[in-house]
């Protein structure tokens, strides 16, 4: 008797679940003494965590209390509140892009087209996708120890419980983006909702207040979510009280345990489409990530948000010009994606924070000339970090030259096109985020002066140092051949970050001079700024025409 497919589909079915199950039964009837073994292992590993993260703990403790300005203990709790708010809302964006479900391709290839318990097969998946969570959650949690405990050294069981915090508001993380792979209802949700919370936590920090206020910032956050329940449990303490916090803390144990098994109930109804998406999403990023092409983990993200995007996208009327024909498809490009405006504003309002911290730390620490050369390159990230956000267009036409085959202008032209829209959107959003932080948080005239001339009179080299890195082409792997040591890979790393080396040799001393100085003079900081930002336009065009030209030649 011959057997049809249907029956051979049965056969193979019942054979692969007998297998995974032999191999289930196996490992839960191992001997007593691989069980402590396992226990013994996993314990050892949790201390030198704890271990490994006291040092940095105390050394950031030692920092924030050195940066904010004193009596500061009623400002912690708010501040801790607005770090746990924006570590949700990064959570939130990671489970949304990277999973959590994440299956190998044996099993998305061999095993889900066949009619097996989803639940039961995804279980482990879902498991190790809660450890995952949970390391990261710990990690932001111990940093927000370490700001509760801001001029102190805290103790290891300080430590561990702020550990413990973070791992109970990363689990409601990861279990509310299992909920959003099944349900494009929840994402929509999960997106918006990271986005509310980052304005927010923005909002939390720049005011610094203290929670159980009446109407602080805080004080809102504190009594709306997990997200604020997690740094009333860590931070408020630092109040004297301790009943609220112990009170917040059951209160996101309890949550937890809710979005946990409602993630687990929801692992039987996730559709093979989307864990197939997710499956071959991860293999390009992590290929990605061994060949360090971080724009093509970018572009495994993008094409994954434009998989569950749904609607028409927003659109300017043609122009009838065609002059303006360039400067429009840059426009049209970002309007579809605001996310990058934010971005560029996030950056802008982050560097006006960050200057006014380490001008604070700078005037008791008195940095030496190496410290500030870091400190130096390490403040104009924030610039870079803006322009890079407003030249996504350029970075996708040179990941598909074919896109402008047909424009009837040429290639250098087509490229330096993209330095009017962002230069004036980086000037517009920047200058408005610089103006709003410096009122939050209360920066001095000099933190606000030297921000807005950044973003304004330096927006045309920002923007022209993230051209560099949109056009130079693709890695070089060949740098990393000039020697097998460890400073083989140094020109690497200098041809890498050449477009962020070129942003701080224009802004890294405008800024130190910024940290330091008591006023913004118009002296020779300045006139160094000015030369320094056009020569730096000067020659990023020049690379970006002759890289252009070599590409576009037959």
């Amino acid at each position: 008797m011959e057997l049809t497919d249907s029956q051979l589909d049965v056969d193979t079915a019942r054979e692969a679940v007998e297998e995974l199950r032999r191999t289930r039964a196996r490992r839960a009837a191992r001997p007593v003494g691989d069980r402590a073994q396992q226990i013994w292992i996993t314990l050892i590993s949790a201390a030198l965590l704890v271990s490994m993260v006291a040092g940095p703990v105390g050394t950031l403790s030692r920092l924030v209390g050195a940066v904010l300005p004193h009596p500061h203990e009623g400002r912690l709790p708010g501040l801790v509140v607005g770090l746990t708010t924006l570590g949700t809302a990064g959570l939130l964006r990671l489970s949304l892009w990277l999973g959590p479900i994440v299956l190998p391709a044996p099993e998305l290839s061999w095993l889900l087209p066949l009619p097996v318990d989803r639940r039961w097969l995804l279980r482990p998946r879902l498991s190790a996708a809660l450890v995952a969570a949970g390391t990261a959650g710990a990690l932001l949690g111990a940093g927000c120890g370490a700001v509760a405990a801001a001029g102190s050294r805290p103790g290891p069981v300080g430590i561990v419980l702020a550990m413990v915090v973070g791992l109970l508001l990363a689990w409601p993380a990861a279990a509310v983006g299992v909920l959003a792979e099944g349900s494009a209802r929840w994402a929509r949700l999960v997106r918006g909702g990271s986005t509310l919370l980052t304005l927010a936590g923005l909002v939390d920090l720049s005011a610094g207040q203290q929670p159980l206020g009446i109407g602080t910032p805080a004080d809102v956050l504190a009594a709306s979510g997990p997200w604020g329940w997690a740094g009333w449990a860590i931070g408020g303490t630092a109040g004297g009280s301790a009943v609220l916090p112990l009170l917040a803390a059951l209160a996101l144990a309890g949550t937890t345990a809710l979005a946990v098994t409602a993630a687990d109930r929801s692992l039987a109804t996730l559709p093979a489409g989307e864990l197939a998406l997710r499956s071959r999403a991860a293999g390009r990023a992590h290929l990605g990530l061994l060949l360090l092409d971080f724009r093509q983990i970018a572009l495994v993200a993008q094409a994954a948000a434009r998989a569950r995007r749904t609607g028409p996208g927003l659109r300017l009327p043609m122009p009838r010009s065609r002059l303006l024909v360039l400067p429009w498809r840059d426009a049209v490009a970002l309007l579809r994606r605001p996310g990058r405006l934010f971005a560029a504003a996030a950056w802008s309002a982050g560097t006006v924070a960050l200057l006014h911290a380490t001008r604070l730390w700078a005037g008791q620490a008195h940095p030496g000339p190496l410290t500030a050369a870091w400190l130096g390159c390490l403040l104009s990230l924030g610039p870079h970090l803006a322009a890079t956000a407003l030249v996504e267009p350029a970075r996708e036409e040179s990941d598909r030259p074919a896109r402008t085959a047909l424009l009837p202008f040429s290639p250098a032209r087509i490229a330096l096109s993209h330095l009017v829209v962002p230069s004036a959107l980086l000037a517009l959003l920047g200058a408005a985020a610089a103006i709003a932080t410096a009122l939050l948080i209360g920066a001095p005239d000099i933190v606000l002066r030297t921000v807005l001339l950044l973003v304004t009179a330096g927006a045309p080299a920002g923007i022209g140092a993230a051209l560099l890195g949109a056009y130079r082409g693709p890695l070089r792997y060949e740098l990393l051949a000039v020697s097998a040591d460890w400073y083989g890979a140094v020109p690497f790393v200098l041809w890498y970050c050449a477009p962020a080396l070129v942003t701080a040799a224009v802004a890294a001393p405008l800024l130190w001079h910024a940290a330091t100085a008591a006023a913004l003079t118009s002296g020779t900081t300045v006139a160094q700024f000015a030369v320094s930002a056009v020569l730096a336009l000067a020659v990023t065009v020049r690379h970006v025409i002759r890289s252009v030209n070599r590409r576009a030649a037959p």
